[in-house]
């Protein structure tokens, strides 16, 4: 469970795609209406080590994303996070089919449904956004696992029209291991973080001003994802 100085609301939404309901935690903003909202995937990660509910309520005090709402999606447990944030079909059309359809019923009506992930669920929250432009205006993509799969996501936006949305993506510099494989699922990582998110940037470099592309100072680093987080959550919500 989420832990931090906010309390959140929590949710259990059902799921024709997924082996049991998924918890969600439900972030609401200060004024309505709900006008849109920003699914972040990665839940625990996001609340617990980020503190992105924390972020999100001083931008509000500031007077950002004063119709926004949050939505941190639980990932369960390591095992069904290497399997559902790797560019996952039936994953995403959880996100499409069935948590879109809960946000419509029990958070608001949005005109615009985001995203954010960081590291595996920066790639699956690319892959969502792309696969599903008419649903997901756009997505923030912190240190995504762009090496996943042999850089599977790159060379298939490289044979794709491009995306229409606006997409968020960064990675740090010293995001250099390589070579490696990743418990407790032995996911194999090739090349390094920095190295493929760079070609991922290359690949998306069609979209214009609607990709902001980003390295940061330091690593694979919830402090680094928290520092930047308030600068992303503003070019996505608010010049989207």
């Amino acid at each position: 469970m989420p832990t931090g100085n906010l309390a959140l609301a929590s949710f259990a939404v059902p799921s024709k795609r997924l082996d049991s309901p998924r918890q969600v935690w439900v972030q609401m903003p200060p004024a309505g209406p709900v006008t849109q909202a920003v699914v972040f995937l990665d839940g625990e990660l996001y609340t617990e080590r980020v503190k992105a509910p924390e972020i999100v309520a001083a931008l509000q005090a500031e007077g950002h994303l004063a119709t926004t709402a949050c939505v941190y999606v639980s990932y369960v447990d390591t095992v069904a996070r290497h399997a559902e944030l790797t560019c996952n079909v039936e994953f995403a059309e959880f996100l499409v089919a069935d948590l879109a359809g809960w946000i419509e019923q029990n958070v608001g009506t949005c005109r615009r449904l985001l995203l954010c992930g960081l590291s595996l669920s920066g790639l699956e929250a690319a892959f969502a956004a792309r696969s599903y432009a008419a649903v997901f205006a756009g997505a923030i993509c912190q240190s995504p696992s762009a090496w996943w799969n042999d850089e599977w996501l790159t060379a298939a936006v490289s044979n794709e029209p491009a995306y229409g949305g606006r997409l968020w993506l960064s990675v740090g510099d010293r995001e250099r291991e390589a070579g490696v494989s990743h418990p407790p699922s032995g996911l194999r990582q090739e090349t390094s973080q920095l190295d493929s998110v760079r070609r991922l940037a290359k690949a998306l470099a069609g979209m214009g001003n609607s990709l902001h592309y980003a390295e940061f100072s330091g690593g694979h680093d919830p402090a680094c994802w928290a520092a930047e987080l308030p600068a992303a959550l503003r070019w996505l919500v608010e010049e989207a």
